[in-house]
């Protein structure tokens, strides 16, 4: 019949004795092979010596019901016990006399087996590997060894009664460890069932690998914390160990930086074989107040269903949840536990470090409503996800209630996964409705498809989903008031345009989360589709934003300049830099960098000069000007000012692409009248041979009030930039009306302001227009400050208003660190490398980071990068000579240990360089190990040496 939790099982009082797993009287464990269909576990009465196999009938989320499938009550006296993870009617304890105890749960009269020892003492610890190997832990004696694995795994299979009556051979162990050392707890690792952990006491804790011939551990970590380890079953390089009495030290390690536990290394001042600390500590998990009893840790476990999950339970009930996670990168600032930052090893280490995301109490002190007696006395993680989807305990209580403690998880939030998918927590999606709905069964993570049926609907996705117009989240601060103002009574502004354009692209549709989705991973799919550091691609993968198409076409232009060194004079180089930079003759930090030598600003300005000769730029500008050359090049960096010849090719391209009236105001610039009523009145557009009248009026001085006030009603109803351009000028022939017509291309007006102003007015002109672009993060204004460390701040407020990360590395990437260097851009480099290893386009990253080192290359650093390179990741060394495994000498270590090379130098012959390449070492022709199960030689050989095919 099934049994309540609600119905006692024992009553019982804490034990002294300090045992693995066993500090109280009873314990509860839950079975590793549990599924959906059959959950079970374990019962144990260590007082009344009874095991209970249990199956659960029914858990609605409060009352968990059960019943005993088996048991067994024929059971010897124990201090510690373990259930075996292959065979669930298999337990084996540990008893006070030393020898282990091989029982059945289904079968109480079968003769249990019996592992004894020479001398009697107690056994402190009983640990099943997968593969039904036995170790046991005993108290310290002398000349005799404390660690003892058994293999009675074939022994199940056979007549338990006749191998232990009386006449027969008994059980003799397989391996023997740990000579004179107590023990106190052990764990296998369910990965590696050959290898185990081993609390010695007082002293460490040892890994061992039974593969191993060598009677030694393979690893050792110093330590007083060597009770209750526990192994985390999905990342089984960490685990933890604790102090059960006096101090509430919890300790978790990882194996990784294990040391052998050799005197002589230790002896030899080897700093790879340098004890280290412990990743985390907590030095009082279950700290008191002065007026209670210091309480002792009674067991800890590890979540098999989230990695990371360490759960921890005091003799006074208190079960906490210590929630871990790893840290990755070095830890500035800090040194690790009991290491300085001093030796290369404890660097490394630190990279691996884990910190405390969270803490679950789960049964904090004093329960509220609870007596004394109703205590958390046992638990263990299941491996199942209760109904909120998060990792679950069963628990056992002091008054025999069983009880199923679902850990607390976060409200169900929405999350953006690196395959373009929207992710929910806790949440079920209803394909016949297609809106996510709350249900009560446990189900996995799904793609989310919602169709809002209203405007209203749509506009609350949005918000929902964090996609508001930047338009409506930043009225008043990134429009300018004037810009502000005419929105409803003209056309908008070159930036208004790609603010509204950026804002189109994520609401014009939102009858899909796919298609929402598309704009959110925006940056994956440029990448894949070849966004990267050519100019020409970048154009073709942005083709549809015309903003960001004219930088990279103006990026083009400069890098194309830069690699002929067309701005290079004398040392003196000056690609990259914008209008704001030749203007001001403002180079800032880069000063060192782009002038060598002893150049001063004199030189600047010849260099300047040189540059305008060498392109044979025109001289004459409408305007006289003190700083003639100036203009010039300035010019020239927008994409005007261009040789006679050169400018009528692209005027005559700019007509052949259907853009007539930009035709003709370029012509205008260029104070090229005839050339631009050429350019409209070839046009087939009705509305443009009309503006060619208005221009032919201009031209002819048949301008009046009555004329102004015409064009200003015709300008009215156009929206080409270039029209109302062209318009603005004919209405009172000034072109500061222009200069304030915004719809323009911010380099168009920057054009016509070196054209027509004079210096005063030129200077401040740029001046507010570079601060005003800066301000606003508009990509415009790269002409202005151009890739110079003037354009980190417009990138950083163009990243805070677009969230275009990508666009902006990509492009600084060009000078930076090659002409300066900014902590900002190193933080935007390496977020970016973040980025595309969680989109797991690792091929994408590397030529990203091959691309900007390469670009990192300046031609008065001998062809070194400012750069540099990341380091090797992975490296391989040889055991004998301590070196590296690569045919580069310049890769030997430095500090390796002095070898001799006696008998190494008899091997290398021919078939050491050649036909033993690949399986060799090529400093001391040493080969590989073998293989232990086929013992052939490690390594496969190299098919371009000489010798190495016909192997």
């Amino acid at each position: 019949m099934p049994t309540s939790i609600r119905h006692p099982l024992f009553q019982w009082t804490q034990l002294e004795h300090d045992a693995d797993g066993i500090s109280m009287e009873t314990s509860i464990r839950w079975s590793p092979s549990s599924d959906i269909q059959r959950q079970r576990f374990l019962l144990v009465d260590v007082t009344g010596r009874i095991f209970r196999h249990c199956r659960v009938e029914s858990y609605n989320g409060k009352d968990l019901k059960y019943e005993t499938i088996c048991g067994n009550r024929r059971v010897p006296p124990f201090r510690a016990f373990d259930w075996s993870p292959h065979d669930e009617s298999v337990v084996a304890v540990g008893e006070w006399s030393g020898s282990a105890t091989v029982i059945k749960l289904d079968d109480s009269y079968t003769l249990p087996i019996t592992l004894p020892v020479r001398q009697q003492r107690p056994c402190n610890a009983v640990a099943f590997s997968k593969t039904g190997l036995i170790a046991t832990g005993l108290e310290r004696v002398r000349t005799d060894f404390c660690l003892n694995i058994w293999d009675v795994s074939h022994r199940l299979l056979e007549n338990t009664s006749s191998i232990s009556s009386p006449g027969k051979s008994s059980l003799e162990p397989i391996r023997k460890f740990a000579s004179s050392e107590a023990i106190t707890s052990i764990r296998f690792f369910m990965g590696q069932p050959s290898t185990f952990a081993a609390g010695v006491k007082g002293n460490c804790i040892r890994l061992y690998d039974l593969r191993e011939n060598v009677g030694n551990a393979s690893l050792q970590f110093q330590t007083a914390c060597v009770h209750n380890i526990a192994i985390d079953p999905l990342d089984e390089n960490y685990f933890a160990s604790a102090i059960t009495q006096k101090d509430t030290i919890i300790q978790v390690w990882d194996r990784r930086f294990g040391v052998p536990p050799s005197a002589a290394s230790l002896a030899s001042g080897n700093i790879q074989n340098a004890p280290v600390g412990p990743v985390l500590e907590y030095s009082d998990a279950f700290g008191t107040s002065a007026s209670t009893a210091q309480p002792n840790i009674w067991s800890l476990r590890y979540c098999r269903g989230q990695s990371g999950y360490l759960g921890g339970l005091s003799s006074n009930g208190d079960f906490q949840i210590f929630e871990t996670k790893q840290a990755f990168g070095p830890n500035h600032g800090h040194d690790h536990p009991g290491q300085g930052n001093s030796t290369q090893f404890s660097q490394v280490q630190t990279e691996h470090k884990l910190r405390t995301k969270r803490i679950h109490h789960v049964a904090p002190l004093p329960e509220f409503g609870r007596p004394d007696n109703a205590r958390i006395v046992s638990f263990d993680f299941t491996n199942l996800a209760g109904l909120k989807g998060t990792p679950s305990a069963i628990t056992l209580r002091g008054t025999g209630s069983v009880e199923i403690y679902e850990l607390k998880g976060r409200p169900p939030t929405y999350a953006l996964s690196s395959d373009g998918e929207l992710v929910g927590s806790g949440i079920r999606v209803d394909m016949d409705s297609q809106i996510p709905t709350k249900d009560g069964s446990l189900a996995p993570l799904g793609l989310l498809h919602v169709k809002p049926s209203t405007d209203e609907q749509a506009t609350g996705l949005a918000n929902t989903l964090g996609l508001q117009g930047i338009s409506q989240q930043s009225k008043g601060e990134i429009l300018p008031k004037a810009a502000m103002s005419k929105r409803d009574k003209g056309p908008l502004s070159s930036r208004e345009r790609h603010e509204k354009w950026y804002e189109n692209l994520y609401l014009n549709d939102v009858s899909s989360i796919a298609a929402a989705l598309a704009t959110l991973t925006l940056d994956r799919r440029r990448c894949v589709e070849g966004y990267l550091f050519d100019c020409r691609k970048n154009m073709e993968v942005v083709v549809d934003d015309p903003w960001l198409s004219d930088m990279w076409e103006w990026i083009e232009r400069a890098k194309r300049l830069a690699t002929d060194e067309i701005f290079v004079v004398r040392g003196i180089d000056l690609s990259y830099l914008g209008v704001c930079n030749i203007w001001n003759i403002d180079i800032g930090s880069e000063k060192a960098a782009r002038i060598s030598g002893r150049s001063q600003n004199t030189d600047i300005l010849y260099a300047i000069e040189a540059i305008c000769r060498s392109l044979n730029l025109p001289e004459s500008t409408p305007i006289k000007s003190s700083l003639p050359a100036h203009r010039r090049l300035s010019l020239y960096i927008c994409g005007f000012g261009l040789p006679d010849k050169e400018m009528d090719i692209t005027i005559e391209n700019t007509i052949s692409q259907g853009q007539n009236t930009k035709a003709a105001f370029l012509a205008l610039i260029h104070n090229r009248p005839k050339q631009g009523l050429s350019a409209l009145r070839s046009s087939s557009v009705s509305a443009n041979r009309e503006l060619a009248l208005a221009l032919a009026g201009f031209v002819k001085g048949a301008t009046d009030d009555t004329w102004s006030e015409t064009i200003q009603d015709i300008s009215v109803s156009l929206t080409d930039p270039y029209a109302r351009g062209v318009l603005a000028l004919v209405r009172n022939g000034s072109w500061n009306d222009v200069l304030q017509e915004m719809s323009l291309p911010l380099k168009f007006r920057i054009g016509v302001a070196l054209m027509y102003l004079d210096d005063d007015d030129l200077t401040s002109y740029i001046t507010c227009t570079t601060s005003d672009c800066t301000h606003h993060g508009d990509v415009e204004g790269i002409v202005l400050t151009g890739l110079s460390s003037k354009a980190v701040p417009l990138l950083q407020n163009y990243i805070l208003k677009y969230h275009d990360l990508q666009t902006a590395i990509l492009a600084i990437s060009h000078t930076s660190p090659r002409y300066f260097s900014s902590p900002l851009v190193d933080t935007w480099r390496a977020e970016y490398r973040t980025r595309l290893n969680t989109y797991r386009l690792f091929l994408h990253r590397v030529r990203f980071d091959t691309g900007a080192t390469k670009l990192s290359i300046a031609s008065g650093n001998n062809g070194k990068p400012s750069l540099t390179p990341p380091a090797r990741q992975v490296s391989l060394k040889c055991n004998n000579c301590e070196q590296a495994m690569d045919r580069n000498p310049a890769h030997a270590a430095i500090s390796a240990p002095p070898v001799s090379f006696t008998s190494a130098d008899k091997n290398r012959t021919i078939f050491a360089d050649d036909a033993k390449s690949g399986t060799a070492c090529p400093k001391c022709g040493k080969h590989l190990p073998r293989c232990v199960i086929c013992m052939l030689w490690l390594g496969m050989p190299d098919p371009h040496t000489k010798g190495g095919v016909g192997i």
